[in-house]
């Protein structure tokens, strides 16, 4: 079950644990807003999650976003996914709400759907993942669960691993925040060109893993806002402005903890230093084709990839 994408999906990558038979080799996640959909399959797997998820400007709601993926080789994957948000404080559009009803509950209602394209390749010391996204126009832009318009996004992660940690620095490119940094949440989604760029660490342990990060959302022309809250302005549902008013900069921490082979419990704290506010998750992500019956990569497995970056 995931962990979800508040009032508009955004923000950070989450990676998958490690094995809990001491390999120190990782999976890639095919699918950030499903932990645990790992490329080392081959062929089909598919995976849900269940979160509950409170922002510091509408409180709690929760979300549940399932999920379908297929590796094509080791190398090439795709996915899609879909969110299905209930019991969500949204803006009373209704011009004569009396000032203490700005809020309302919107009961269910989806996002955007995602489809995103990887490549994964392995020079010499690291793992470079290239992404290509596009965002489907399912969700309903008035409550900030996407931009009514079809949207894209590149992004390339590089990452480094060590015995018991690695760093990874994420670049990406796109017209809308909706398909950037989308394992947390925001409260928005923007229509526009803009530049993102994360980079942070991860831990891992017996299984577990924790992940820091820092992230730069950078607008380079101008926005359309879709929100589900502008507390500013109550009477404003979306908001055509400067480049920057969909920026945003932040902090994300992420943990995960393997239950059994096939369910995973996430949780995640960001911070919004631009916008000054909190998002905090916790949930369950369940996964078709769990790690043992993946069996992870083998000791065997490891080998022939180090031999594939450095080929003799």
């Amino acid at each position: 079950m995931l962990l979800g994408s508040c009032l508009s999906a955004s923000s950070q990558v989450a990676e998958s644990a490690r094995s809990t038979t001491g390999d120190t080799a990782r999976a890639q996640e095919s699918v950030p807003r499903v932990p645990g959909l790992s490329d080392l399959f081959s062929g089909f797997n598919a995976g849900v999650s269940y979160f509950g998820a409170h922002n510091s400007a509408i409180g709690w709601y929760s979300v549940a976003t399932p999920a379908v993926s297929y590796s094509f080789s080791q190398h090439y994957s795709a996915d899609a996914s879909a969110s299905i948000y209930f019991h969500r404080l949204v803006e009373n559009l209704d011009p004569g709400a009396p000032p203490n009803q700005k809020l309302v509950l919107d009961a269910v209602d989806a996002s955007d759907t995602f489809l995103s394209f990887h490549a994964t390749y392995l020079p010499r010391h690291l793992q470079d993942t290239i992404t290509a996204s596009l965002s489907l126009p399912t969700g309903n832009s008035s409550e900030g669960l996407g931009t009514g318009h079809v949207t894209y996004d590149f992004t390339n992660h590089v990452e480094r691993d060590f015995e018991k940690a690695g760093i990874f620095l994420d670049l990406g490119a796109g017209n809308s925040s909706t398909l950037s940094n989308n394992i947390v949440t925001k409260d928005y989604s923007s229509l526009g060109p803009l530049v993102h760029f994360e980079t942070g660490s991860i831990f891992w342990w017996r299984g577990n893993y924790m992940e820091m990060l820092a992230y730069e959302q950078l607008p380079i022309g101008s926005q359309t806002v879709y929100t589900s809250y502008s507390p500013t302005d109550g009477s404003t549902q979306t908001v055509v402005s400067s480049p920057s008013i969909s920026e945003d900069n932040g902090l994300t921490v992420i943990a995960g903890i393997p239950l059994t082979s096939k369910l995973t419990a996430l949780s995640y704290y960001n911070r919004s230093l631009r916008h000054h506010s909190d998002t905090v998750s916790f949930g369950l992500t369940y996964v078709l084709r769990g790690s043992q019956k993946s069996k992870w990569m083998s000791m065997i497995d490891r080998a022939l990839r180090e031999a594939e970056r450095d080929p003799q």
